[in-house]
């Protein structure tokens, strides 16, 4: 009896005993797969990634420029600091030099006025001229030699002011005023050659500190206005 051959590619365990092509299963998985729909937001992910990209990169950039800016700026401030800080130091020097100038320059006085203030008011005087620096205007009245080390000038008050008292005017004796005093000729001459440098009556003007009123106003630490008497090398 002959035994019937199965062909190639037939299922024989259909219950039918139909057979059915392999390759007919693989294609329709091909098909189902290509059938199927990605979802929009995973399909458009790549082109998402892409723009958050490009957004990262522009926003890189845009925080690198704001950093430079920043940077630029604080120099600037920088800058506007050390100006400022030497604007400061010009204005102290200049306010420091202009104080000293301004204690260095002596208050103008008349030696009339002067006795007048004390006499008058020894308290107000005091608050006003004491220990400072003034240039008293006066009348020699006489000289007076203390030693070897200090030379006296009284000052009267001119005109109206002669006899309302004195105002003692106390010099030190060195090289940068290097005088001697004739009392009975009522001269103060140079000690290099003995020529007369102030004689009594004469008008001048002294330069020194009020240090108040004793007997006289008294004023030290003095120096003739425009008076040269250095002794001579």
């Amino acid at each position: 009896m002959a035994i019937a051959g199965t062909a190639p590619g037939q299922d024989t365990d259909s219950p039918s005993g139909d057979t059915k092509p392999a390759s007919s299963s693989l294609g329709d998985l091909f098909n189902k797969v290509k059938d199927l729909k990605v979802p929009d937001s995973v399909a458009s992910l790549p082109t998402q990634l892409t723009e958050l990209k490009e957004s990262y990169l522009e926003t890189a950039k845009t925080v690198e420029t704001l950093r430079k800016e920043v940077e630029a700026l604080r120099e600037e401030v920088e800058a506007l600091k050390a100006d400022n800080a030497a604007l400061r130091e010009a204005v102290g020097t200049k306010v420091a030099a202009d104080s000293r100038a301004e204690m260095l320059k002596p208050a103008e006085i008349a030696s009339g006025e002067l006795i007048r203030a004390w006499k008058s008011d020894a308290a107000a005087a005091a608050s006003q001229y004491q220990d400072r620096y003034l240039k008293v205007i006066g009348t020699v009245e006489s000289f007076q030699s203390t030693g070897t080390q200090e030379v006296e000038i009284y000052l009267i008050g001119a005109g109206a002011d002669a006899g309302t008292g004195r105002v003692r005017c106390r010099f030190r004796r060195d090289a940068n005023f290097h005088v001697e005093v004739i009392p009975a000729q009522g001269r103060l001459v140079s000690r290099n050659d003995r020529s007369t440098l102030l004689s009594v009556g004469q008008p001048v003007a002294v330069l020194g500190t009020c240090a108040g009123m004793n007997l006289d106003v008294e004023l030290i630490n003095c120096r003739v206005e425009g008076l040269a008497a250095q002794r001579a090398e």
